[in-house]
């Protein structure tokens, strides 16, 4: 806790021809964090990188194919280990020749049941279009050896109806709809005219949205008879694709683990590939460079020997000892490594960002005062005990949710430890006695309390930014915003308030008072203004009028900077205390709503039911708010002090990963 995991630095020198096996079974134990050959600025000589874009599009092609094989098979992505030894390489065009096979085999499927399908939506059109046509009765072929008159028939939008007849009123023709107008608004019409005015027609209909209903050349006799027909057509060929919707689930069966096999295979080869594509090589020789947890160094090179004997040059750097790490062009990569209760904050601490290597790792800070908070602000024996259980509930049968589940019971405890201090039971305050206060009997003491919270964390974050400047060797981080003299002049004003409100004989004066944050104050002003004069002294180099005026102006502008964020950082966390009193309001307002129902006819379950769904209420929705003031808390307020993230995880090579690769 407190710090990331202890990080080495390796660099290895292989054979080229070792390099493979060497891949592989460093990706077998999965410690190696690997870092790409071209950031380094130390002992790469004349090593060209790996080219390996070639590879990647090939397993991404297979991949690809195989992705669209498992869709139309509706195979799900399982992670199935595949026989044999995992560090064994597999030749591409092995892959390549059992992706062929199966997708040659699925694609013949695929065509036959796409046109069987396409046949069934096509009989359906036509069966509709004969159904319109219906109402008509006479026979299709008629309606195709008229010589001087044109007709056709189709939908039109009932509205358009009328407008139509009103457009055709100068030239001859008939619009005669069959029936009434459709669920949809749309109505059968035939229309009629003089073969001579056919575009004349044409025109009006499209203007008015019409849908012409085509009937296939081969098709005889009246629509009603080839009503008939088609439906027998459409009959069959549904049977044609069930047969072939049974053929499909037959060959997932046949082959799915076979697929699954598959693309665990090629999502490992391109993890390799994309492996080699972050080192380097020369004539003869390979290297790879990586980080590894200080306490795996030992495991990792026991297992490059057993791979390629004495055949390799491991050499170990701490990360201090390496220039371009101390330059900050090679990061560090961060492991978290926490217990168990209070890994699950990790989340948080990810979600803001990681911390750089060296500096204060505070996934624990952050859990007790994220706890602490929670506690304050929702405090009740029984609701926590709800909370508890809901998270040992979720911690038993929802294992994806594990954390959230450690989280919620961690809050159910907080939150019933200070539901004791507050003798609060479901709001009820009279079967307990408060071991604290009562936070409706006594806001001034809640509030004080609240606000010496925020001191006191505020506090920490200050100490914590001066100590990762030290950490950093960053002696001139001491004198920046958040540094030892904001540190100083907060202390020294919370010292100064402390004793102006104290009711002692020995309270100071304000001109005292005056005098005590003065120092602090001025020191941040004179700091910039001390710098350029030493800079002066060393380069002879004087700033003019306007660079000086600047600089008072920034000098100013960060004094008053430091005031306003100090107060206003530390009068936030009233906040605690109100949203503890609105807890406890809450309360106050729900056995208000159940007295008021108690009186009436069947008062007495009414009342209960009110006190259960208020307290449901409560927990449900205050739970989320606290919990959302208790995150705002912690990323505004205190790790504004210290933490600035930018961390980069570490994500060793592991096979094992490439399983869950989408």
């Amino acid at each position: 806790m407190l710090s990331p995991e202890p990080m080495r630095h390796l660099s290895l020198v292989v054979m080229t021809d070792d390099l493979e096996a060497v891949t592989r079974a460093i990706a077998s134990i999965g410690v190696l964090h690997l870092l790409d050959i071209r950031r380094m600025e130390e002992g790469i000589g004349a090593v060209r990188p790996y080219n390996v874009s070639d590879e990647l599009t090939r397993f991404e092609r297979l991949a690809h194919a195989l992705d669209g094989v498992a869709e139309f098979l509706s195979l799900r992505r399982t992670d199935v280990e595949e026989t044999g030894d995992a560090e064994e390489r597999v030749d591409p065009l092995t892959l390549e020749t059992r992706v062929q096979a199966i997708t040659t085999a699925v694609e013949e499927l695929r065509q036959r049941l796409v046109q069987a399908r396409n046949d069934v939506a096509q009989l359906q059109n036509l069966l509709r279009t004969l159904q319109a046509l219906a109402p008509l009765g006479l026979p299709v072929e008629h309606m195709r050896q008229l010589r001087y008159v044109h007709l056709t028939s189709g939908l039109l939008p009932a509205r358009n109806l009328l407008r139509l007849q009103e457009s055709m009123a100068r030239i001859v023709s008939v619009i005669l709809p069959a029936g009434e107008a459709s669920a949809n608004g749309r109505v059968l019409i035939t229309a009629l005219c003089l073969r001579r005015d056919r575009d004349v027609l044409d025109r009006a209909l499209r203007s008015a949205q019409f849908e012409p209903l085509e009937v296939p050349a081969h098709l005889t006799g009246t629509p009603a008879e080839g009503t008939v027909q088609v439906s027998e057509q459409i009959v069959a060929r549904q049977e044609v694709v069930v047969a072939l919707e049974q053929e499909r689930r037959a060959l997932a069966e046949r082959v799915g683990a076979e697929i699954a096999a598959l693309r665990t295979r090629i999502a490992r080869e391109r993890l390799l590939a994309e492996a080699r594509g972050l080192m380097g090589h020369s004539e003869r020789t390979a290297l790879l460079s990586g980080w590894v947890p200080a306490v795996l160094t030992k495991a990792l090179g026991q297992t490059i020997h057993k791979a390629v004997g004495s055949r390799s040059v491991l050499q170990w750097s701490a990360p201090d000892e390496m220039e371009s790490v101390r330059s900050g062009h090679v990061p560090v990569p961060i492991l978290l490594h926490n217990p168990v209760l209070i890994r699950p904050f990790e989340r948080l601490l990810r979600a803001y960002g990681l911390p750089r290597y060296g500096e204060i790792e505070p996934t624990a800070v952050v859990a007790l005062g994220f706890l602490t908070m929670f506690g304050f602000m929702f405090g009740d024996v029984g609701q926590g005990a709800v909370l508890f259980a809901a998270g040992f509930f979720m911690y038993r049968r929802m294992f994806r949710y594990r954390d959230y589940s450690i989280i919620l019971m961690e809050c159910g405890v907080s939150a019933a430890l200070f539901g004791v201090l507050y003798g609060s039971v479901f709001g009820v305050e009279r079967w307990l006695p408060a071991l604290w206060l009562r936070p409706l009997d006594d806001m001034a003491t809640l509030m004080k309390t609240a606000v010496g919270f925020g001191v006191a964390f505020l506090s920490l974050g200050l100490t914590l930014n001066m100590v990762n400047a030290v950490r950093r060797g960053d002696r001139a981080a001491l004198w920046e915003r958040n540094g030892l003299l904001a540190a100083l002049a907060y202390w020294i004003a919370v010292g100064v308030l402390i004793r102006l409100v104290s009711a002692t004989s020995g309270a100071m004066t304000l001109r005292t008072a005056g005098v005590w944050l003065a120092v602090p104050l001025t020191l941040i002003f004179l700091k910039e203004p001390a710098r350029l004069i030493v800079k002066g002294l060393r380069t002879h180099e004087w700033p003019d009028a306007s660079e000086a005026f600047a600089l008072t102006v920034q000098s100013l502008v960060e004094v008053l900077d430091t005031v306003v964020s100090a107060i206003s950082n530390t009068a936030t966390f009233i906040r605690l205390a109100a949203f503890a009193l609105s807890h406890a309001g809450l309360f106050l307002a729900t056995f208000s709503v159940a007295d008021a129902v108690a009186g009436m006819a069947g008062g007495s379950v009414a009342a209960v039911l009110v006190i259960v769904l208020g307290n449901l209420v409560i927990i449900a929705l205050e739970g989320l708010i606290v919990s959302v003031q208790s995150v705002r808390l912690e990323y505004y307020e205190f790790f504004s002090k210290f933490y600035s993230g930018g961390g980069e995880a570490y994500r060793p090579l592991h096979l094992a990963s490439a399983q869950s690769r989408p």
